[in-house]
């Protein structure tokens, strides 16, 4: 298992994408067009950050550049924990009433990103999500496609990596999930649970879990977010990324959170989809 600097680095090298920020229904308020530099100094020991985002002028079609730089030689973020392939996941340590929370993650494949940043207000309502999709400079690997729920159909396989800040351990297990769809809406079925899902949208699914109301939001470039679209102290919860990178082959991060607001664990998965159900 590599160290958490080794899979900071995983992350070295120029990315071209964009912030894409959207309601929890999937309206677009925003599309900012940037690049992200990481660039390992004094024998990869530290890292100097560029980030270059392009704004809009007002009444142009012109845009300007806002520049972002930081130097770093630890892990950088609160609650961060980066994971081998150089995944990871950052966001508060614990729930404070009256403030905002904000998660953020990270999924990687070789020459292209997913990232994601979901927010929830200062009352605990899901309030947006800012999903970025990103490639490095000078490859030509194509973003996927808008994400579809037959995408997720099937029975999913894989690895579930667990950290526990409480005691900095890690424990690996088999993951298995399996996503049917219904004469009414969607099943899932996970760890001998089972959750039924409502379509509202072909880009939102809805669920209850815990006694709690949550979303799963379909993004392009084969990504989604689940949140709930409500946090509230005792009650605990999870927040999620997933990331169908290529026809079959999925990654998602989970972070949860426990009945007093302090953040327990987060879970990286590395599934492959081993058939599709018969509908």
């Amino acid at each position: 298992m590599k160290s958490q600097w080794e899979c900071v680095l995983r992350n070295l090298g120029e990315w071209v994408g964009s912030f894409a920020t959207v309601k929890p229904a999937g309206d677009l308020i925003e599309d900012i067009p940037s690049i992200i530099k990481l660039e390992g100094v004094r024998d990869n020991q530290a890292i100097h950050l560029v980030l270059t985002r392009f704004y809009p002028l007002p009444n142009s079609t012109e845009r300007y550049a806002k520049e972002v730089v930081w130097d770093f030689s630890t892990p950088p973020g609160i609650g961060a924990i980066y994971f081998d392939p150089g995944a990871f996941s950052s966001g508060a340590l614990a729930v404070t009433a009256g403030v905002k929370t904000i998660a953020e993650f990270s999924l990687i494949a070789i020459d292209r990103r997913f990232r994601t940043i979901q927010l929830f207000d200062v009352d605990g309502k899901f309030d947006r999500v800012t999903f970025v999709s990103e490639h490095r400079q000078g490859t030509t690997i194509p973003a996927r496609s808008q994400l579809t729920i037959p995408d997720l159909l099937g029975t999913w396989q894989g690895t579930a990596t667990t950290f526990y800040p409480q005691s900095t351990s890690r424990t690996v297990a088999r993951s298995h999930s399996t996503l049917t769809a219904l004469d009414r809406g969607y099943q899932l079925v996970a760890d001998n649970d089972s959750i039924d899902l409502t379509a509202t949208s072909d880009r939102l699914l809805k669920f209850t879990l815990d006694g709690r109301a949550y979303q799963i939001l379909l993004h392009p470039d084969g990504g989604y977010t689940t949140a709930p679209t409500q946090i509230a102290l005792g009650h605990p919860f999870c927040v999620e990324i997933g990331w169908v990178h290529e026809s079959g082959h999925r990654q998602r991060l989970v972070r949860q959170y426990d009945s007093t607001g302090r953040w327990c664990g987060t879970t990286f998965y590395v599934e492959e989809l081993l058939r599709f159900p018969i509908v």
